[in-house]
């Protein structure tokens, strides 16, 4: 094979996550010279059965998101070439887990892959994306994790820097490893994790209504997002907006919900007011107030989910959707108030109203019993309530977890979901509604404030559910289904 001849730039050496890299020559070698590939073996090299192909590396400067660090393939970037071809069929393979920001947790439906050109920045705030508008970079080898978190991902190009990513919806971390052709490259446990905060990766906008009868927000605080995240209202550079929910009755009733310091603004002035406060966010997030939502917007939270917005809604937030415009469109049968059920098992909905498997139940069943969270196979859930029933005749909205025959209220649904806008074919936007709470099983304090009252403990096993529901609402819209695919890639 005749010598590839790199030419010098300005980007010829980069650092990048951390560590210098040569960008023109991974290998290691500078600008201008006349070298073999040298992606992990030289032609014909009999100890891996390579073949050297003359694959290019990433260079140029930094590109892509500014949430963190980043690898470019910009300006006079060369592209990066195809992969090794490897003696009696073998392949060159990356394999590992991605777990949640804490690094506890495995995750479900985690996107990995090799970028060909910078992944693209993120806008924030509701849009109608598809899976491929979101999962950019042009890969060129992809794979999603499985019910355990796991992926091994085929046709990955060799090299001592090789860029990787892993993503779901809008939360994306960017790295580059090593890869050494013709075989398995499995990474170390624990070292592929979302981020935890926005200088290590992309974390969507998020903003959080907080109650004084639930503790949304400690749930990320619980999968490992970092305090730094959380500020008060619209501005401050973390990804976790919090607004206090609640009204002059909820808090004679249950106490004033907790609040950041300086203090959020309250939801109802500055979040479910209008289309262009809500309109901002990648998600939102509305804890229970003990109370229905008082000077509640429904118009807006409509707008806001047909136009692509993601809702988490849990128990008195119920009151979004059994009147007003998501009233009509049959999601449920509701149940008003408190209604509690005290302690219950849970059973997962495996198949969709029509009999077909519903893969994503499927799924779920199987995470939830590899984290730990299932008893007998069920899901023991604390103080659950009753407050919505899902049945065939709900055509737009999926049951995922019904309180089991032994409970107060069998078949009770504790949570569902539907995508918006509602019965379009092309929908894009979700919506979750839970009857379990987060401070169910906690231990948080509220009195404290955000995110001080957060404790931060293992997950209980509804919370362990409800992680599940949160990076299930994040990932991009499919039809019920159809099981999750990994981003189109086309080998170079």
């Amino acid at each position: 094979m005749e010598p590839t001849v790199r030419r010098c730039s300005i980007a010829s050496f980069r650092l990048v996550a951390g560590a210098l890299v040569a960008a023109g020559a991974l290998g290691g070698l500078g600008c201008g010279t006349s070298h073999n590939d040298g992606y992990g073996a030289t032609p014909g090299d009999a100890s891996t059965g390579a073949t050297d192909t003359g694959m290019q590396t990433f260079g140029g400067p930094d590109g892509g998101s500014p949430d963190g660090p980043t690898f470019g393939n910009q300006g006079d970037a060369e592209p990066i070439g195809p992969v090794s071809t490897c003696a009696n069929g073998g392949a060159t393979t990356v394999s590992g887990t991605v777990y949640d920001p804490a690094g506890k947790n495995p995750l479900y439906n985690i996107a990995v892959f090799v970028p060909s050109t910078t992944p693209s920045a993120f806008t924030s705030g509701a849009s109608c994306e598809t899976c491929a508008q979101l999962y950019t970079g042009n890969p060129v080898a992809s794979a999603l994790t499985d019910a355990t978190g796991k992926f091994t991902m085929t046709g990955v190009p060799a090299g001592a820097s090789v860029p990787l990513v892993i993503q779901i919806g809008k939360w994306r971390k960017q790295m580059t490893i090593p890869v050494t052709a013709c075989q398995d490259n499995p990474q170390p446990d624990k070292s592929l994790t979302l981020p935890s905060s926005h200088t290590a990766g992309d974390i969507p906008n998020i903003a959080i209504s907080t109650g004084n009868s639930d503790t949304l927000e400690c749930l990320l605080a619980r999968i490992g997002v970092e305090e730094s995240e959380y500020t008060g209202g619209a501005t401050g550079p973390g990804r976790l907006h919090i607004y206090q929910g609640g009204s002059l009755i909820s808090v004679i009733a249950g106490g004033a919900a907790p609040n950041t310091t300086p203090a959020g603004p309250a939801s109802s002035a500055s979040l479910w007011d209008t289309d262009a406060d809500i309109m901002q966010y990648d998600l939102v997030l509305l804890s229970c107030e003990g109370i229905e939502a008082q000077s509640a917007n429904q118009q807006v939270l409509f707008d806001y989910a047909s136009a692509g917005g993601r809702v988490f809604a849990s128990h008195f937030h119920y009151s979004w959707f059994n009147t007003g415009p998501f009233g009509v469109e049959n999601l449920a049968t509701w149940t008003t108030g408190v209604n509690g059920i005290g302690n219950v098992n849970a059973t997962m909905v495996t198949t969709l109203p029509n009999g077909q498997p519903f893969p994503k139940g499927v799924a779920m069943q199987q995470w939830l019993g590899n984290v730990g969270a299932l008893t007998n196979g069920e899901l023991p859930i604390q103080d659950g309530k009753h407050n919505s029933d899902v049945s065939a005749s709900n055509t737009a909205s999926q049951g995922w977890l019904v309180a089991d025959s032994s409970s107060q209220a069998p078949g009770a649904t504790q949570y569902f979901s539907f995508n918006t806008p509602v019965n379009a074919v092309n929908a894009c936007g979700r919506v979750v509604y839970s009857d379990m709470h987060v401070g169910g099983a906690s231990g948080d304090m509220p009195s404290k404030g955000v995110p001080q009252e957060c404790n931060i403990v293992d997950l209980s096993p509804q919370e362990k559910a409800l992680e599940f529901m949160l990076f299930d609402l994040s990932s991009c819209v499919t039809p019920n289904s159809q099981p999750p695919t990994p981003p189109p890639a086309t080998p170079q």
